[in-house]
């Protein structure tokens, strides 16, 4: 690559700026809810955690070279982790639970590319597993610091977004770096196509973002207090009147 080349992720971050930042407001908005009801995170894990899965066991499958080099630490396995976290939040029987329609085109969506074409598999594992290292990294911190339950006792710690011991921006850059270099074999058709379902990514996981149930009744509870200390309120202001 020449010294005034730009870099693949870069490029790609540019071509994917619009419906990256639909993804984070929408990612931001549907889990604020979490800070309040921890089922409406354990049905955020439970939705990416077949998306998670799906990737590192076609990691197995695949037993492509350029695919194994995105997984640049061991620590970017997140399976057994989003397990720990799901039995936690949503029960032992977590498995039990139906997939939405959304989740069910994903994953039929990523099982195509597996036989059709896995070069593109790797557009989900550079975008979602960057996405836990960053924004992830940034929702567990407001959950730690602003949670309902955050009373000072001793709590569950989220195992899917611990990377403990581990230099997160330098994981980052070799992450970046691992993904220039193999696409520094691609023509500019594969390029494109790569850039092509990068902004796919972040369109599925709107989707399947959308599909999390939960909000609804963390709403209705929100309102319902909400509306039983201005009904308290106006109680103890009528009262004063009346005793002025």
């Amino acid at each position: 690559m020449s010294i005034n080349e730009e870099l693949f992720t870069t490029r790609m971050r540019k071509a994917t700026r619009k419906i990256h930042s639909v993804s984070d407001a929408l990612v931001n908005a549907k889990f604020a809810f979490s800070l309040r009801d921890e089922t409406v995170w354990g049905g955020g894990l439970f939705v990416f955690y077949h998306i998670f899965a799906f990737l590192e066991d076609a990691k197995n499958r695949l037993n492509m070279s350029d695919y194994d080099k995105l997984f640049v630490h061991k620590i970017l396995y997140r399976k057994q982790a989003f397990e720990e976290d799901l039995c936690h939040y949503l029960g032992a029987n977590w498995k039990s639970i139906p997939k939405s329609l959304a989740l069910e085109n994903y994953l039929e969506h990523l099982q195509n590319l597996e036989r059709e074409n896995p070069q593109l598999l790797m557009a989900y594992v550079y975008h979602l597993y960057l996405g836990l290292l960053s924004g992830g990294q940034i929702l567990a911190k407001k959950r730690n610091v602003f949670g309902e339950n955050n009373n000072g006792q001793v709590k569950y710690v989220d195992k899917v977004t611990d990377f403990t011991g581990v230099d997160i921006p330098q994981m980052k850059k070799d992450f970046r770096q691992a993904m220039n270099e193999i696409a520094s074999k691609m023509s500019e058709d594969e390029k494109q196509a790569f850039i092509e379902e990068s902004n796919q990514v972040f369109l599925m996981n709107n989707l399947i973002v959308n599909s999390v149930g939960g909000q609804n009744k963390v709403l209705c509870n929100m309102l319902y207090k909400t509306s039983a200390v201005l009904l308290v309120i106006a109680g103890v202001m009528l009262a004063y009147k009346w005793h002025k």
